[in-house]
C-alpha cells in the first residue's frame, strides 16, 4: 500500500513538473499578437480567439489542434493552445506558423501597424493589462436598412469585436453571421453599423456580443428581427378595393 502511494505521488509530481515546463516555454497569445501585428479579440459565442491582419482572419480555439485561416483549416504542429491565467498560451512552433502567415499578409504602413497593436504611438508596443467591462451596449435596427446600429462603452483605446449571432429555430444551432471590429475612443465610446446579412429571417433572435481583450468583461444584447420598414404602410402592399 505504501509502495502504491509512493508511485502515485511520483506520477503526480512528474505531471506537475511537465505542466510547469510546458507553461514555461509557451507564450501568451496577446504578446504574440502584438509582436506580429495581429489584432486580438476573444469571441465569446465561439469560445475562440480571433487574430486579424488586413486580408486574413485566424480563429484559434483552446484545447484544439485545428485552427482556421480564412476559409481553410490547418493543424497545430505541437501542443494545442491552452488557457492559463485568463490568457491563451501557444507553443514556439505555433508562433512560427503565425509568423509565416503574417509574412503573407503585410501591413500597409507604420501607422496601420501602430493601430493594429492598439493605437500605440510606437512600433508594435506590447499592450498593458487592461481591466474593465463593456457597458451601455445599445442595438437598434436602422429604419429602411438591413443593418443594426450598435453603440456602447468600454476601456479607452481598445479593440472591440462585435459578433452577430442568429437564433432562427429551436431545432437549428445558433449561427455566427458577422464579426465587426472597431476601436473605442479616448473616452471609451464605440459605435458601428452592422449588417444583418444573411440573417434576414423575420421574427428571429439576433444577439450582438461585444468582446475585447482579456480582462475586459464582454456584454451581449438580444433583439427580434423586424422588416426594414416595419412601421411604414406602403400603398402598393395594401389590398386593392376590387378584390376586397
Amino acid at each position: 500500500m505504501h509502495r502504491l502511494a509512493m508511485v502515485a505521488l511520483f506520477v503526480l509530481s512528474s505531471y506537475a513538473a511537465a505542466t510547469v515546463a510546458v507553461e514555461a516555454h509557451d507564450v501568451a497569445l496577446t504578446m504574440v499578437a502584438a509582436n506580429l501585428g495581429y489584432q486580438y479579440a476573444y469571441l465569446g459565442p465561439e469560445d475562440a480567439v480571433a487574430l486579424t491582419r488586413p486580408g486574413v482572419v485566424i480563429l484559434i480555439r483552446p484545447g484544439e489542434r485545428l485552427f482556421d485561416v480564412n476559409d481553410r483549416t490547418e493543424t497545430v504542429d505541437g501542443p494545442p493552445p491552452h488557457f492559463y491565467q485568463s490568457d491563451l498560451y501557444v507553443s514556439a512552433t505555433f508562433i512560427g506558423r503565425l509568423r509565416q502567415i503574417a509574412s503573407h499578409y503585410p501591413l500597409a504602413s507604420l501607422a496601420e501597424r501602430s493601430e493594429v497593436a492598439g493605437r500605440s504611438n510606437t512600433d508594435l508596443d506590447l499592450p498593458t493589462q487592461v481591466n474593465g467591462a463593456i457597458t451601455a451596449l445599445d442595438v437598434r435596427q436602422v429604419p429602411g436598412q438591413q443593418e443594426l446600429s450598435v453603440s456602447g462603452k468600454g476601456p479607452a483605446n481598445v479593440p472591440i469585436t462585435l459578433s452577430l449571432v442568429g437564433t432562427f429555430s429551436s431545432e437549428i444551432p445558433d449561427v455566427v453571421l458577422t464579426r465587426t471590429k472597431v476601436f473605442t475612443s479616448n473616452d471609451g465610446r464605440f459605435s458601428a453599423d452592422v449588417s444583418v446579412a444573411p440573417g434576414y429571417f423575420r421574427g428571429a433572435y439576433l444577439t450582438v456580443v461585444a468582446s475585447s481583450l482579456p480582462g475586459v468583461k464582454p456584454q451581449s444584447y438580444r433583439m427580434v428581427t423586424q422588416a426594414p420598414n416595419a412601421d411604414v404602410s406602403v400603398p402598393g402592399e395594401q389590398e386593392q378595393r376590387s378584390i376586397r
